[in-house]
């Protein structure tokens, strides 16, 4: 039997969406956890996602536990140079625990993990459900792992290795129930837990930004059954909030309505927040009238952009139009709409940029923009990395901060652009009265959101004076 102790990258001052949703758990590391301890070995999670790298909390966990592994979880690209930074220091620390690396950055760019300088042991590629407990039980034994699927590592001469078959797809009906105890956070809007549900997996859209597809495949869904077995669960051990994980809720209006009307009629009593695209919604408003009478109180929905030149460069299929018309089927059911924007990209104008940013800011109620970036795994990286388009292959520049893009804008003055419309933003009195809204959602959001905007401004600014990791 194996100790495998699970962790999540520590918190930095760019992650200002770790801010906005504080209470969501580490639903990847938790399915993990799940897998192994049925297949009888002991796993514990470690959610440092709020605590500062390398904290006290963090290292009396391994002390206490004596882990055998430790696994980091290391799903966005710029955590990468914080999270071998802190890998490098818990093996001088604890020499003899082997160390795995997983999620989305390790799965297309396992080279910056089992590098001359990567401190880890092996890298598990894409979904691990179905390749951890060989992968942990190899490590632990020394055996090698040559013969394993799913899996990348350094050979003895300094090469990295790949498994022949890198990816391994698991039915997610078939799976043990997630390992939720101690990794649950309190609810924000009622007296309970907070968790995180997964009820698909992947996306069957292809916007250009986006690296879901690409890490996940085509997509799977859970039957109503399964998803409505874990609500019982999570309902039993005293959930009263949760959020659905899925990068795209609703692509199965049918399953969905089974699962909302079950809920309302077992009178599950859960309040919810979803990730769902606008044409979903416009095309489905009884749909949203159901999900709001079963509890959805918060929809982030990817509006991107108001004119045809964001549409397209994004692929996203929407319309300002359909933006508005989701925006208010959602707000007429008294649900938060949490909108989320693109800025700038190589077709993208100031014309493009202003009507993002002044419709974006009607249509939500939580308004969130972010710099076009090309996400390893997404459309837009594979087309901009293969032909030699990217102004830095840094990992720490990859936090939708900066322009990346080599094309005719320039990068200085695309940031800049970007940082004074999110300062005016702030400044803005509709906004400023958000945080006394009469919704306590909304208004806790917005209180949320100026804190994050105050750690991020202060973390680039620390920047400037003290390097981080990867930019020395």
């Amino acid at each position: 039997m194996a100790k495998i102790l699970l962790t999540t990258p520590p918190w930095q001052p760019f992650h200002t969406l770790q801010v906005l949703f504080p209470d969501i758990p580490p639903l990847g590391l938790q399915i993990l956890a799940g897998v192994l301890r049925a297949a009888g070995h002991e796993a514990r999670i470690a959610d440092v996602q709020h605590l500062r790298p390398l904290h006290p909390d963090f290292l009396r966990a391994i002390d206490e536990f004596k882990p055998d592994i430790i696994g980091f979880s290391n799903s966005e690209l710029p955590n990468a140079p914080m999270v071998m930074q802190v890998a490098r220091e818990v093996k001088r620390l604890y020499p003899g625990v082997k160390l795995l690396a997983g999620g989305q950055a390790p799965s297309f760019r396992p080279e910056l993990f089992l590098g001359p300088a990567g401190p880890f042991d092996a890298v598990a590629l894409y979904e691990a459900e179905g390749t951890v407990v060989s992968l942990v039980e190899a490590l632990l034994s020394g055996a090698p792992l040559g013969g394993l699927q799913g899996c990348a590592w350094r050979a003895a001469d300094g090469t990295l290795k790949r498994s022949a078959v890198e990816r391994v797809v698991c039915d997610l009906d078939k799976q043990p129930m997630p390992y939720w105890e101690g990794s649950l956070k309190s609810s924000a809007f009622s007296k309970g837990y907070f968790a995180a549900l997964e009820t698909s997996r992947g996306c069957p859209f292809r916007c250009t930004f986006c690296s879901i597809p690409g890490y996940y495949g085509a997509p799977r869904y859970k039957s109503a059954r399964r998803i409505l077995e874990e609500l019982r669960a999570l309902k039993a051990i005293g959930v009263t909030e949760f959020s659905i994980n899925d990068d795209s809720f609703a692509t199965r209006p049918k399953i969905v309505r089974e699962i909302l009307e079950t809920m309302l009629r077992e009178r599950l009593n859960l309040r919810f927040g979803v990730q769902i695209r606008a044409d979903i919604i416009a095309a489905h408003p009884d749909l949203i009238e159901l999900s709001a009478r079963a509890g959805l109180f918060l929809a982030v929905v990817g509006f991107e952009g108001y004119t045809s030149t964001v549409q397209k460069e994004s692929d996203k299929g929407n319309s300002a139009l359909i933006n508005r018309e989701a925006s208010e089927i959602l707000r007429r059911n008294g649900v938060a709409v949490y909108g989320t924007h693109i800025f700038g990209g190589p077709q993208s104008g100031l014309k493009d940029s202003l009507a993002t940013f002044f419709y974006g800011r009607l249509n939500s109620d939580i308004f969130r923009m972010t710099i076009y970036t090309p996400v390893p795994g997404s459309r837009l990286y594979d087309e901009l990395a293969g032909s030699s388009q990217l102004n830095s292959e840094n990992p720490a520049d990859f936090y939708e901060g900066k322009y990346l893009i080599k094309d005719a804008h320039n990068p200085l003055v695309v940031q800049l652009s970007y940082y004074l419309l999110l300062a005016l933003h702030y400044a803005l009195p509709d906004t400023l009265l958000k945080l006394f809204h009469r919704d306590e959602v909304i208004r806790c959001f917005m209180r949320r959101a100026y804190r994050g905007a105050v750690y991020f401004v202060l973390g680039q600014a620390l920047s400037f004076l003290k390097p981080g990791p990867g930019k020395a």
